[in-house]
């Protein structure tokens, strides 16, 4: 299909006419080490999106690119941005709130930054727009009032790395486990000669980073997908 960005209005109804999946990138800008972009969160997602979408169905959304890090591997001063936990929850919550009106049957929403807490607070934004929300469409005691209506759309908050084989050479904050990725997706952005003596202990083992294990990785990871989507159509 194409990007949401892209399309005009009768594309988009047609795609949500036919049951397209949307397709939306969770990632960060933070510091990952010497050798790897600011972005590299976002990328791994994105490199991975961009890759189905050229091989199935979908609708790419524009990503969320800001996400709270806590300023935990670094500050402003090595290109961390954060974003506080509600702020993060609102902005997502009435974004995919909108994706959910235009009709989309079927939403994918993909994290690979600090997978659990960002998960966590994007199932919140979810609550919010199930259950929270509810009220101003059907007042105040809505639930004991039976007045719920069926939910038609699914939204589901996934990691984007899944698999044995692909986390084994896909997991962790830059090192080994992010810098492959980048090299599978955007060779061109890993810098490996820019990497010093002082690294982080997190980013140790980037040196030990191998593009035959990387290309392996992510070729595997894109045929589960493309399994899931097909199965979930």
């Amino acid at each position: 299909m194409a990007y949401l960005q892209d399309l005009k209005p009768c594309e988009l109804k047609a795609a949500v006419e036919k049951g397209t999946p949307l397709m939306i990138a969770v990632g960060s800008i933070e510091y990952h080490g010497s050798q790897l972009p600011l972005g590299t969160d976002l990328l791994i997602v994105e490199g991975l999106i961009r890759e189905l979408e050229k091989r199935t169905d979908i609708v790419v959304a524009p990503s969320f690119t800001f996400s709270p890090t806590g300023f935990m591997v670094s500050g402003e001063d090595r290109g961390t941005v954060d974003v506080r936990i509600g702020t993060f929850i609102d902005y997502c919550s009435q974004i995919l709130s909108c994706y959910k009106n235009m009709g989309f049957k079927k939403i994918y929403v993909l994290v690979h930054h600090q997978g659990g807490s960002i998960k966590r607070y994007l199932e919140i934004a979810l609550e919010q727009i199930n259950d929270y929300d509810a009220h101003k469409e059907f007042g105040k005691s809505w639930w004991t009032d039976r007045k719920k209506k069926e939910n038609t759309c699914d939204i589901e908050v996934c990691p984007a790395q899944f698999g044995e084989e692909v986390l084994k050479e896909f997991f962790g904050h830059g090192g080994e486990g992010e810098t492959q990725p980048i090299m599978a997706y955007f060779p061109e952005l890993v810098r490996m000669d820019y990497l010093t003596d002082d690294e982080a202990f997190w980013n140790k083992t980037a040196k030990d980073s191998n593009m035959d294990d990387a290309i392996r990785a992510r070729d595997i990871l894109i045929a589960s997908w493309l399994e899931k989507l097909s199965a979930n159509n």
